[in-house]
């Protein structure tokens, strides 16, 4: 069928082109809701691959910016994602805690988005392991700093890290919630270690 009625109320509805107007049509048998809402997951599916945020936060900037893509990609970097044992899904907002960012040789962020840890997640089940690789050199003073410093930039190459996360995940934690959280934060470090020269743990406090 060559749905040409539906073609011009899809374009309408959805500004799109001719071409993927059909084509949302013929996934959808014509149904016009449906291939409204296939655009839409599609758009949700695309947020998520840029940003690598959970489809929650993308479906919710989508709709808050309009259903602009373009909008919401540059909003979701614009923030860090807070990542606790609670799971807490507020990203507007930052209390005390640390800021995990990549950076590259020259010390300036690579990563497009960092997390954000609030203090009692990070003191109860990350510190420890954190505080444990000092003195260790910080380039950023270009001295050996003898402890985590909780006020300021904190620097670990990917050696470093390696470690850190090799203790992470020694640990026997029973509470899933925070085998999740743990797992989370390994996986955010883990992923940006190959096209970085150090990650950074910012102390607020």
């Amino acid at each position: 069928m060559n749905y040409l009625k539906e073609i011009q109320i899809l374009k309408t509805e959805l500004a799109l082109p001719l071409q993927k107007a059909k084509s949302l049509l013929e996934q959808t048998a014509g149904d016009i809701p449906a291939a409204i809402a296939l655009y839409h997951q599609g758009n949700i599916t695309t947020i998520m691959a840029e940003t690598e945020c959970e489809h929650w936060e993308a479906e919710s900037v989508y709709e808050r910016f309009n259903y602009n893509v373009e909008k919401a990609v540059k909003h979701i970097f614009s923030t860090s994602l807070t990542v606790s044992v609670e799971d807490k899904r507020d990203t507007s907002e930052i209390g005390m805690g640390y800021l995990i960012s990549a950076l590259d040789a020259d010390l300036n962020v690579v990563s497009k988005r960092s997390i954000f840890i609030p203090i009692e997640d990070f003191d109860e089940y990350l510190s420890s392991d954190f505080k444990a690789v000092f003195p260790l050199y910080q380039p950023q003073w270009n001295k050996i700093e003898p402890h985590f410093n909780c006020t300021t930039s904190n620097l670990f190459d990917p050696t470093v890290c390696r470690k850190i996360i090799a203790q992470l995940r020694q640990g026997t934690f029973t509470d899933e919630n925070v085998k999740t959280f743990i797992q989370k934060v390994i996986i955010y470090i883990e992923n940006r270690l190959p096209t970085s020269a150090y990650i950074e743990v910012y102390g607020n406090i």
